[in-house]
């Protein structure tokens, strides 16, 4: 009879499975995730992966709401760094790239494919604190006075320029001399300069 899981390698094999199906599902399509092949994958018998996940779709939500999550605590553990509210800003947006950069796959799962069950209630959740994320280093500014503005508007139009700049990254298709931050920067400090304060 095999050996009971502990809680932390439980959750160590969970995550294991869902590196996997991003890679897979990312590289080679929708169709190329099976239970089979996860298995094979992992050196695991058939029927193991329905022990953590009832189907493939149940793992795909959990590839995005585990990342969303991740991204999220990176985002918050940036604004949470000494500095003034441009600063705090630029590091957020340095934790935004760094996570897309070390999660390749599942960065590009959680945006680039429409499939997922988002009335699973960890993924609403997971949806919503990347949503408020996104808006709070934009209020921190607005609380200082040097931004005017709908702190999730203009969050989302700078989170809309940094995706937009990391894919292009990813994609290997930057101007020359340029990386998602410096190209974002640009971009954010033009945005910035139109909410700021009319004197």
């Amino acid at each position: 009879m095999p050996r009971a899981l502990s809680e932390l390698e439980t959750e160590a094999f969970r995550e294991r499975m869902c590196e996997a199906a991003a890679r897979i599902y990312v590289e080679e399509g929708p169709a190329a995730v099976t239970m089979r092949r996860l298995a094979g994958e992992l050196g695991v018998g058939t029927m193991t992966p329905y022990r953590y996940f009832d189907n493939k779709e149940d793992i795909i939500t959990a590839v995005r709401t585990r990342g969303l999550n991740r991204c999220s605590e990176a985002l918050e553990r940036a604004l949470d760094s000494p500095g003034d509210g441009r600063t705090r800003s630029r590091a957020v947006r340095d934790a935004y790239i760094q996570f897309a950069r070390h999660n390749v796959a599942t960065y590009r799962l959680m945006f680039e494919f429409p499939q997922t069950r988002r009335d699973d209630p960890a993924y609403r959740v997971a949806f919503e604190r990347m949503w408020a994320t996104i808006a709070a280093h934009v209020e921190v500014m607005i609380a200082e006075g040097v931004l005017e503005a709908d702190a999730p508007i203009l969050g989302h139009q700078i989170w809309a320029a940094l995706h937009g700049a990391v894919m292009l990254e990813i994609a290997g298709m930057l101007p020359e001399g340029y990386d998602a931050a410096s190209l974002h920067t640009r971009t954010a400090g033009t945005l910035f300069d139109a909410a700021k304060p009319r004197t």
